[in-house]
């Protein structure tokens, strides 16, 4: 904060002592290039943030495309029925996905569906055909990156987003590519099927990113048409394909306070001491005031929107810091219930359902303890120095403080959850690997019984049998 200080109030200081010499010229140019550099600083970390929104919300539809089920169901022998229920149903009931379509390996759509819900917004009046189309860019990106891929163990996700615009309509339009996961079905030709999904962003799109980040004077249009003195990052698209763009009014703390201290200056220059007081005391504030913002948006990149724990952009800098002092349990867990309580009370009591389990988690894991929601009914939690019995103790204790029944609006509610259990020894293994591995011991879990715990280390290493296969089945459908 000094150092910003020192920034914002400099340039005021030495103009002060140029009027008090005599001089008649004022360092525009510093205190211009002061404000360029907070305004290049904030265009970063909304860009960033916006990058990370998309990256969670692409994540997500892992549980419905990297999944051996998928490639047996829709490319080894297509199930329209299975497809409906598993595919468009799930995925609309348990997230904010509005559309979800399904193209072949040959890019030909066999499935479609629209939720009821948006069927009279302009974006899809428009007719499936013409969203389809829309989307030819990013499933051409999906094709190039498909040839060149190289599988080893669980494929990491290809897909690929952008925002549509369409008069006030503001859609987020993602591809992503079915891949199995423990390789008990593969597609049956060198290419796999895509999801092509769309979900509507609520409001106008200025309006959703200026509330949240903080955005003053957010607005949404092309590039031609921004001002100069308005900070911008391009996130759009509009229906002809050119760049939409989201501008607003950056701060300006230096210019600010030139402004407030030209007055002061010029009528008592010669009050130097009671000038320079004032000036510091604009400056702090300032300053105080761009730290706060910019703490605001780091804690937004890293946190997530809904329960405020920590999101999958923390996950492995915290692995690598607590696994290189010692053993580390990493755990996946997955709420067991949650689904049922989308479809029979909403996504409102599904929030607050969520709130409260982030809740619970916090209060019951250990101070020494990571705790973060990776997407939708998904956690993790990195225990440090503990053994496996602690850890699996300590999930049992978990599992007993989420089965007690909520109390929401529209009544009590009783989920529960499954636990899936990886132990590291110091510098053994990436984050990736360790997390797959807990990922693949919580399969078992859902497999096995609901609010179940169980090692990676008692898997057996042979190939996935049925019961893989049924465990990933329990766990989209739970």
């Amino acid at each position: 904060m000094r150092f910003i200080h020192f920034r914002l109030v400099g340039p005021a200081i030495i103009a002060v002592a140029i009027l008090i010499a005599g001089m008649a010229t004022i360092p525009y140019v510093g205190i211009a290039q002061i404000d360029a550099d907070l305004r290049q600083r904030q265009e970063t970390l909304v860009k960033h943030n916006i990058d990370l929104w998309i990256t969670d919300i692409e994540f997500s539809l892992t549980a419905w495309t990297i999944w051996d089920e998928s490639i047996a169901k829709i490319d080894n022998s297509f199930d329209f029925e299975w497809t409906d229920r598993n595919i468009g149903a799930s995925l609309i009931g348990t997230s904010r996905t509005r559309f979800a379509a399904i193209l072949d390996h040959d890019d030909r759509l066999i499935y479609s569906r629209t939720d009821d819900s948006v069927k009279d917004r302009g974006f899809f009046t428009r007719g499936i055909p013409t969203v389809i189309e829309d989307a030819a860019a990013l499933v051409a990106n999906i094709r190039s990156r498909e040839a060149g891929r190289i599988v080893e163990g669980i494929p990491k996700p290809i897909s690929i987003s952008r925002i549509e615009v369409l008069g006030d309509d503001a859609v987020l339009m993602t591809a992503a590519l079915f891949q199995p996961d423990f390789s008990t079905a593969k597609p049956k030709g060198a290419r796999a099927p895509i999801l092509i999904t769309a979900m509507p962003i609520t409001g106008t799109i200025q309006e959703f990113f200026g509330t949240r980040f903080l955005l003053d004077d957010a607005r949404i249009g092309t590039l031609a048409g921004i001002s100069p003195d308005r900070a911008h990052v391009e996130i759009a698209v509009g229906p002809g394909g050119e760049p939409q763009v989201l501008s607003w009014r950056p701060p300006s703390p230096a210019a600010d306070l030139l402004y407030r201290s030209l007055p002061l200056l010029v009528t008592v220059g010669l009050l130097l001491l009671a000038t320079g007081v004032f000036t510091v005391r604009v400056s702090r504030n300032a300053a105080r005031t761009l730290l706060s913002r910019e703490r605001r948006m780091r804690h937004a990149a890293t946190h997530d929107f809904l329960t405020g724990l920590a999101n999958r952009a923390l996950l492995e800098p915290e692995f690598r810091a607590l696994s290189e002092k010692g053993p580390l349990a990493v755990i996946c867990l997955d709420l067991d219930g949650f689904k049922t309580v989308n479809d029979t009370c909403g996504h409102a009591m599904g929030d607050d359902l969520l709130k409260i389990v982030s809740s619970r988690l916090r209060s019951t894991v250990r101070e020494t303890d990571r705790l973060f929601r990776l997407g939708g009914d998904e956690f993790a939690i990195l225990m440090p120095e503990v053994s496996a019995i602690q850890a699996e103790c300590i999930c049992r204790d978990l599992s007993k403080a989420l089965a007690r029944p909520v109390a929401l609006s529209k009544g009590d509610v009783s989920i529960g959850a499954s636990f899936g259990i990886k132990m590291v020894e110091k510098g053994e293994t990436s984050c990736d690997a360790a997390l797959g591995a807990a990922d693949a011991a919580l399969y078992h879990a859902k497999a096995s019984s609901r609010g179940s715990a169980v090692l990676s280390s008692r898997i057996s290493a042979t190939a996935p049998t049925d019961t893989t296969s049924l465990a990933s089945i329990n766990r989209r459908s739970a």
